[in-house]
């Protein structure tokens, strides 16, 4: 990686439009342009070579005759690099000042850089009595850290810096003077050379590397100014915003009784969604099982009759007891599949002397003890607390984080687990994770032991009975899995809007906050391309990750590929978001990342990233008749229609309604024939789900419009990213090419994990077979034999409708793969039967009338 003049592209920045018309290549080229085009090419080959005089003299002819054009733009750039390296430094300074005027701002960014580089630093003051120590961090107690004390990165098992196998970033040790050591730009695979590390920040004594000056990427290729990257050529790197030296200003106290409310009721939510669930499986195997012995007459078939009991004194007893013992039991589970073990204060000091610190400091302010530390031997980076009580609480981190992150983000995401700890919230949090791990470990293991028990079998209708049997035990668990997941999501999303604001109180450093957030999401979709699925332990912990899954799938892998501001503006500008969030477990990433850089406004500090301006809300309007335009303008709008399935049902009621008033009338007259429609309740139950069949069908040709293969688009996942407008209505026709990613066997054979690996980015699919969960689990009683999975690890194309709502995905079409196997998808075909069923249904509730 460069580290003198380097021509990168600054991920806090995003192409506007004012930018794309001045850096954008021309239109119609005219020799001249052609000339200039050939001249930079060859000038900045020689300084490649290091033969300056040869790239001077050819970069200033391109400088004359295309001053204000791209390529003038470039060559100014290189000319820069080669007056600097020449001892030239008076004409490299003359330079950068009249690139810092020019109206692209990532142009702009980078001369300033470059003059702070080239222009010596002043000399240090005498000391006044005695100077203060460089390791002695600022009079602050424990709300910001000096970032001199970052110690070098460092393996769980050794002090030789590496690059990370899976990620390939390589954590890069500057040698500045103590005191004022900052963190590194992480840099995306290929790793740079190690022998970079050491130079110094500030020479001006070596020649800068020539080959981001020349504008070519490992491949050899020819990449472009800053402003027009392309997602092949774009390079991630981070502005290193700085945090405060002193105590920050304190924000706004936090609203926590509101939100301990909150939290023991989606815990008392989730306890009667576990008690009925109980009890219909209770009761409906006993249905079966009473099915079975009239047909059977055999006693092995008789009704269980502990399961005609009531199920509540018994789920009580769970609860409770999964509550008691939830520190020990999470320790049970993490040992037994990830072999989890003890993290060492000496360990972790090596990598963070702050996040020491920073346990040590705030526990001792807030009364409690400081949690205990468990170290996951993963490659992924990830963090979370669990427990029941504070005195029991636990802090557990993988070795990717260690590795990955510096100091001082390290800090900020122990800071954030302390935040769950001492609000409280890790307490209801661990109790679902709990819960949901039941039937999450039933589908999991049941698919990974039918393979070996089908394997040991040679009857093949055994091992069909088995496959039939587990196939349905599996599916139903992780539909459950699914389920009791709902109750929790509402506080899952609000506690950790809270620790965020908690780290960035107690380090005073929301920017690191923002480096570690965004750099969980990368080490999460990169772990997921190194395994080739996603882990069963990423998605079963999703509840307590700092980064959902979901975004950090398309988020994490696009972020190599273009600006975060660009792959962010939805989060933070799309009016409908917050609608499109009710079901997912963390809130958008880029209003997490919005939030920490408003609290660098405030305490006056540098940006990480420029999102703290981005997606301004409109101001309300004024006037009495403002809530009705309201309303008239949501009937109009895009979520309406979203969202008209579930708006379909309260509607419903008003036709209830009408009815009721029609049968009231006519009770007051002769005509009896419809006074029965008077306080039928049947009609309220009837008309709900008619009222969800008439919203889908309102809005199925919008949802599955036509996809004609020449209009069908191909766009790249920085594209799909960079539409703020968009909602999942906005079906686009895609065709995307790829490998598909996904876990193999049963385990996914209702689609649980397919993910499209495109050449920028992961992206999710969504399939449903055109037989539905039947045909997905037992294809072979319709003839259709391949189902997505089977096509796993292959080169495909996947055909379908985009939707860009909370996380991006594809509803598919069809699957093809290079060996002409196709798996076809029926979301239209299966989306119309659950209309017209609930409309049934509904009908048939009417006519059966009140019981």
């Amino acid at each position: 990686m460069l580290e003198q003049l380097s021509i990168d592209h600054p991920s806090y920045l995003r192409k506007d439009a004012s930018e794309s018309t001045v850096m954008a290549p021309p239109t119609n080229p005219n020799p001249a342009d052609s000339s200039a085009k050939q001249s930079l090419e060859a000038g900045l080959a020689a300084l490649k070579q290091q033969d300056y005089p040869t790239a001077i003299a050819l970069l200033e002819s391109v400088t004359q005759t295309a001053a204000n054009q791209p390529s003038g733009i470039r060559a100014q750039m290189g000319l820069v690099a080669a007056y600097k390296a020449t001892g030239n430094v008076k004409k490299a300074i003359a330079l950068c000042s009249s690139l810092a005027k020019t109206p692209n701002s990532q142009v702009k960014t980078w001369a300033d850089r470059a003059l702070t580089e080239l222009t010596p630093p002043p000399p240090p003051k005498p000391p006044e009595n005695k100077p203060k120590s460089a390791e002695t961090p600022p009079e602050t107690g424990f709300v910001a850290f000096d970032a001199g004390t970052k110690s070098p990165k460092k393996t769980i098992g050794g002090d030789r810096p590496t690059a990370d196998k899976k990620t390939g970033f390589l954590p890069l040790e500057p040698a500045v003077e103590p005191g004022n050591a900052k963190s590194q730009p992480i840099s995306p695979p290929p790793p740079p050379p190690t022998d970079q590390t050491s130079e110094p920040e500030n020479s001006t004594e070596t020649a800068p590397d020539t080959a981001e000056i020349s504008g070519e990427n490992s491949s050899g290729s020819p990449t472009d100014i800053p402003g027009v990257a392309s997602p092949d050529t774009y390079q991630l790197t981070w502005r290193q915003a700085g945090r405060t030296a002193k105590s920050p200003r304190p924000l706004k106290p936090l609203k926590l009784l509101e939100f301990r409310v909150e939290a023991v009721a989606s815990a008392i939510a989730l306890f009667f969604l576990a008690r009925f669930i109980l009890q219909f499986l209770l009761t409906n195997t006993n249905s079966l099982l009473v099915q079975l012995y009239i047909f059977t007459r055999l006693p092995i078939f008789a009704p269980i009759q502990l399961f005609y009991r009531d199920p509540t004194p018994f789920v009580q007893m769970v609860f409770g007891l999964l509550l008691a013992s939830s520190p020990w039991l999470i320790d049970a589970l993490l040992k037994l599949f990830c072999g989890i073990e003890t993290l060492r204060g000496s360990v972790l000091s090596k990598h963070s002397k702050e996040a020491s610190r920073v346990m040590r400091s705030y526990c001792t302010k807030q009364n409690m003890p400081v949690p205990v530390l468990k170290l996951l031997p993963l490659n992924v980076p990830v963090a979370f607390s669990y427990g029941c009580l504070p005195r029991f609480a636990r802090i557990a981190v993988s070795r990717g984080l260690l590795e990955q992150l510096t100091d001082d983000e390290i800090a900020t995401i122990f800071a954030r687990e302390l935040g769950h700890i001492s609000h409280w919230d890790f307490a209801p949090m661990s109790l679902a994770l709990l819960v949901i791990q039941i039937p999450y470990l039933i589908y999991w293991q049941v698919a990974h032991w039918q393979e070996r028990l089908c394997d040991l079998m040679t009857i093949e209708f055994l091992r069909s009975a088995v496959k039939f049997v587990a196939a349905a035990i599996s599916a139903t668990s992780y539909g459950i899995y699914k389920l009791l997941r709902w109750p929790m999501l509402w506080v899952s999303r609000r506690r950790v809007y809270f620790s965020d604001r908690t780290a960035a109180e107690i380090t005073g450093n929301p920017n690191g906050l923002t480096r570690a957030l965004s750099k969980i999401a990368i080490g999460i979709a990169d772990n997921i391309e190194q395994q080739k699925q996603t882990s069963f332990f990423l998605e079963s912990f999703d509840l307590l990750l700092p980064v959902g899954v979901g975004q950090a799938v398309s988020l994490g892998s696009a972020a190599l590929h273009a600006p975060l501001e660009q792959i962010l503006l939805w989060d933070v500008s799309n009016r409908e978001r917050n609608w499109l969030t009710v079901n997912r477990a963390h809130p958008l990433l880029g209003e997490r990342l919005k939030l920490l850089a408003l609290y660098a406004q405030f305490w006056q500090l540098e940006t990480e990233l420029d999102l703290a301006n981005a997606g301004v809300p409109e101001q309300p309007k004024k006037g009495k008749l403002s809530l009705v335009k309201s309303i008239l303008e949501f009937k109009d709008s895009k979520l309406f229609l979203q969202g008209a399935p579930f708006f379909g049902i309260p509607m419903s009621l008003a036709i209830v309604g009408v009815l009721w008033l029609i049968g009231g009338i006519f009770s007051r007259t002769s005509i009896w024939q419809l006074d029965w429609l008077w306080g039928d309740r049947s009609i309220i139950w009837g008309c709900l789900p008619i009222g969800f069949s008439i919203g889908t069908l309102m809005r199925i040709n919008y949802f599955f419009p036509d996809i004609i293969p020449r209009e069908t688009a191909s766009p790249s996942l920085p594209e799909i990213l960079s539409n703020p407008e968009s909602l999942p209505l906005d079906a686009e026709p895609v065709r995307l090419e790829g490998q598909l990613l996904g876990r193999s066997g049963m385990s996914n054979w209702l689609g649980q994990d397919l993910i499209l690996q495109t050449a920028t980015g992961l992206v999710r699919l969504h399939y449903v077979s055109r037989f539905g969960y039947i045909g997905s689990l037992w294809p072979f009683l319709f003839k259709e034999t391949t189902r997505p999975s089977d096509l796993i690890g292959t080169s495909v194309v996947a055909t379908g409708w985009l939707r860009r709502g909370a996380t991006v995905a594809i509803d598919l079409e069809s699957l093809r793969s290079q060996g002409g196997r196709v798996s076809d998808s029926g979301h239209p075909i299966w989306s119309a039967i659950l209309a017209f069923a609930a409309a049934i249904w509904g009908a048939y509730i009417i006519i059966q009338g009140p019981r």
